[in-house]
């Protein structure tokens, strides 16, 4: 859960988010399928297929979204030059996932001890003094249950990764050739209900209070892009 990204930018007022996946399927064309994000959800929200000449002229479909390629990248890099579009990294996405985890947990263990220790002070304190004292209890929580987040992840990795997660039938495409893309913008679409659903998990314990309890849409590192 992020605020500010150092620069003064509210990444919390960022509720929508375009995410477009751009694959080279063969020498002369180009498919795209985009992710829309937003505070209620993750959707894929359109495909399509273009010559190279027709992705030309119709490559404002793309302005002010976040572009990811698979595994095969498009072969006329300038194509996107003039775009107001920034390229994404799903490491990094999934690097802050872990980071988030990592820190959350440190935050419950961190909450448990401190809990103990003034449950602990408080006992032991003579019960007739005790009374004047705010109450202590000891908290029964119960340990967040937050996503295992991969490492070293490959774009072709998945339908593999979907399949692993009892998903096997969302990368059915109309068309075998879409296959793979379709594969990749489902596990973008799943890797974002992960986020979402970690993010909710951090939000809803007593232990995370005040600003640092508001939700992002997107981890940091892909909601500064859109920033810029």
């Amino acid at each position: 859960m992020h605020l500010w990204d150092g620069s003064g930018y509210h990444l919390n007022m960022q509720n929508y988010a375009s995410i477009s996946i751009l694959e080279q399927m063969d020498d002369s064309n180009i498919a795209v399928w985009k992710v829309s994000v937003s505070i209620d959800g993750v959707d894929l929200s359109g495909a399509w297929v273009f010559s190279s000449q027709e992705f030309e002229s119709k490559i404002g479909i793309l302005d002010g979204s976040l572009i990811i390629e698979t595994t095969k990248s498009l072969k006329n890099r300038k194509l996107l030059e003039p775009l107001k579009a920034q390229k994404v990294d799903v490491s990094d996405f999934l690097s802050e996932a872990r980071n988030d985890v990592e820190l959350g947990n440190i935050a419950f263990e961190k909450f448990i001890v401190e809990n103990e220790r003034e449950y602990s002070e408080y006992m032991a304190v003579d019960p007739t003094a005790r009374k004047l004292l705010p109450k202590v209890q000891k908290k029964q929580l119960v340990a967040p249950n937050f996503w295992d987040w991969p490492e070293n992840f490959q774009l072709n990795q998945a339908i593999p990764y979907l399949e692993s997660h009892g998903k096997a039938g969302v990368t059915k495409a109309e068309r075998l050739e879409l296959s793979n893309i379709l594969g990749v913008a489902r596990l973008i679409q799943l890797f974002i209900q992960m986020w979402q659903a970690d993010e909710t998990e951090r939000k809803n314990r007593v232990y995370v209070q005040g600003q640092s309890a508001e939700v992002t849409i997107l981890p940091r590192c892909w909601l500064e892009k859109l920033a810029n």
